[in-house]
């Protein structure tokens, strides 16, 4: 290495040494980066491999590029370069050979003010190749042949850095847990190579040239492409969003850094290519410009040839129709390409989930939300029903964890006998909170293209024994769908059982609502001991618990859970308590899930309930 130094300091006259950071084994180097501190600032020279000189325009292997539009490192397209291999090998930048390269030339003062700016052909030499990784050492170790320039270029790019930040870019970098913005603002992941200050260095310095480009560019009034973006009408202020990135960032939490990167990329539009300066949001730019990777982004092609013909002194290959036309097709090519990568990711996703939801032996209880969220839209619309799918399903439900449209996804969705338990769970859940029901069928609605659940209420009597008597029915051409009547003390609670007892009549199921305000028939004549041993056949002891307290048949219904064993084969005790006649009435029992501790423990406090309630009687 210290002999390629020491050929690269003649060649580049006192230059500081141009230093390749890339990934491990690349072969496609577009750009160095030569930094050196001067008496006001530094000077930061960026070297872009000359590929223009080699591809001429309209070529086959231009008409190709232009296709290709740029290389692909993966994803849905796979490797696929934009040059064929043999030009790629001939035109990047390279040790141990000179050169050709077009030097964008910086003055930074020491705040990150750009001042001069000079663009000139140039031959480097004795160029170094370092991954991400291996110039975060050099930063680091001083004995380092590279520790002074990459020491100069890491300052560097942190003062350009808070020069960005300081006028409102959208910028953020977190190496640490492996989060930064793309230069739109858009919140992303970073590859593990790049968690390193080597992938900040290359970063800013990259901006820093592109910016200084196109500010000469349209000194010189000199048609290219220019890279435009804007910010949706639904995105927040610039300054909400740089607060939002600054407690995300801060906060480190991976959820809430998920949730701004999907924000950011629903408010946020792409950015597009046009022959005009208009502007980059995310940047808070006048002008923006793509010109550091001529072998792997056709657009930095088209920018290399206008320049170096400017700096030749000849035409532009390019008229103002041509630059249009190009850049429509960039623009229009890469919104294809995102939609194609997004379908992709779907059906990858949707895949992963089909076999999720089929899994016969699985545990699924670990799961976030998000991911039990996938497996469960995927097993309704598909009706595939593994069992220990429903198993968690019908858990989640009995410990309140699904959300409305979950359990509209169960109820009204999927089907077929192997998810008759996990439907049945969800409905008695709903039953134990039957304000849900209207929830449920909101979403339905939505979801479907619907029109609204509609009531009818009818009052009885006189204060303080009024009786709300509602009925709900879904619209559907001449014979709508109808729930049973229903009545309570408070139109709420009729409403809500009325919507139960038709979300019932919707999943076909039996109906767990209840007639709150009818006279309980245990109050004039005292059932036998037996009595409520019919009234739960059918139904969930739960629901009927809930109904003895609304007719203060009992008073202070609660129900506590604990766990005993391993994570991964527990335990759960449910203790359910209630008060009947000022005394205390309890119950436990134990299972393998939570519903069925509940349910098990429901069932016999009821029976203890009904005991009590016969001998007060008697």
């Amino acid at each position: 290495m210290s002999q390629s130094l020491t050929t690269q300091s003649s060649v580049l006259s006192g230059l500081a040494p141009a230093v390749m950071i890339d990934r491990s084994g690349s072969v496609d180097r577009d750009d160095a980066i030569g930094v050196e501190r001067v008496d006001d600032g530094w000077r930061l020279s960026v070297y872009v491999a000359d590929v223009a000189s080699g591809v001429a325009p309209g070529g086959a292997v231009d008409r190709e590029a232009f296709t290709r539009r740029e290389s692909a490192y993966g994803g849905w397209r796979g490797t696929q370069k934009m040059l064929p291999q043999p030009v790629e090998a001939r035109l990047t930048l390279a040790e141990g050979r000179p050169c050709p390269a077009i030097a964008i030339r910086v003055h930074v003062l020491p705040d990150g003010q750009v001042g001069t700016v000079d663009v000139e052909r140039a031959t480097v030499s004795g160029l170094v190749a370092l991954s991400h990784a291996q110039a975060a050492e050099a930063v680091r170790d001083r004995a380092h042949p590279l520790h002074e320039v990459l020491r100069e270029a890491a300052a560097v790019s942190e003062v350009l850095l808070a020069r960005r930040r300081r006028q409102g870019a959208l910028a953020l970098y977190d190496l640490l847990s492996g989060w930064a913005t793309s230069e739109d603002g858009v919140v992303f992941r970073l590859a593990s190579y790049e968690r390193t200050v080597g992938y900040k260095i290359v970063q800013e310095c990259m901006i820093a040239a592109n910016t200084a480009l196109a500010s000469w560019a349209a000194e010189r009034d000199l048609p290219l492409l220019f890279r435009n973006h804007a910010a949706g009408r639904v995105a927040a202020p610039r300054q909400t969003l740089l607060d939002d990135l600054d407690v995300a960032f801060a906060d480190g939490s991976a959820a809430r850094l998920e949730a701004l990167r999907e924000r950011t990329l629903m408010t946020l539009k792409a950015a597009e290519y046009a022959p005009f300066m208009g502007g980059h949001w995310g940047l808070n730019l006048p002008g923006y410009l793509h010109a550091t990777s001529p072998l792997r982004r056709y657009a930095d092609l088209v920018v290399q040839r206008v320049i170096s013909s400017h700096l030749d002194g000849i035409d532009s290959p390019y008229d103002e129709d041509a630059l249009t036309a190009i850049a429509e097709a960039l623009t229009t090519g890469a919104r294809q390409d995102r939609e194609a990568e997004r379908d992709n990711r779907k059906s990858a996703a949707h895949s992963a989930a089909r076999h999720g939801a089929a899994a016969t032996e699985a545990d699924y209880a670990s799961l976030d939300a998000p991911a039990f969220h996938a497996l469960l839209k995927r097993g309704c619309k598909e009706d595939i029903a593994g069992a220990p799918l429903v198993a968690e399903t019908a858990r989640r439900a009995g410990d309140g964890q699904l959300t409305s449209l979950e359990l509209q996804m169960v109820l009204l969705v999927a089907g077929g006998p192997g998810w008759e338990a996990g439907r049945t769970a969800c409905l008695n859940a709903v039953a134990a909170a039957p304000e849900e029901a209207v929830s449920i069928l909101s979403v339905h609605a939505q979801v479907n293209g619907l029109p609204p659940v509609e009531f009818t209420v009818q009052t009885f009597g006189q204060a303080p024994t009024t009786v709300f008597t509602a009925q709900s029915s879904w619209p559907a051409g001449g014979s709508p769908v109808e729930g049973a009547r229903r009545s309570a003390s408070t139109k709420k609670a009729a409403r809500h059982q009325a919507t139960l007892s038709l979300l019932a009549v919707l999943a076909d199921l039996p109906d767990p609502s209840l007639d709150l305000a009818q006279p309980a028939p245990e109050a004039s004549q005292p059932p036998a001991a037996g009595h409520d041993t019919e009234a739960v056949e059918g139904r969930s002891p739960i629901s009927v618990l809930n109904e003895y307290q609304q007719i203060k048949a009992i008073s202070g219904l609660k129900f506590t859970m604990s766990a005993e064993g391993p994570s991964h084969l527990p335990t759960f005790t449910c203790t359910a308590q209630a008060t009947h006649d000022g005394e205390t009435v309890l119950a436990s029992a134990s299972a393998s899930t939570k519903a069925a501790a509940k349910t098990a423990a429901s069932a016999s406090l009821l029976e203890r309930v009904d005991v009590a309630r016969a001998e007060h009687a008697a």
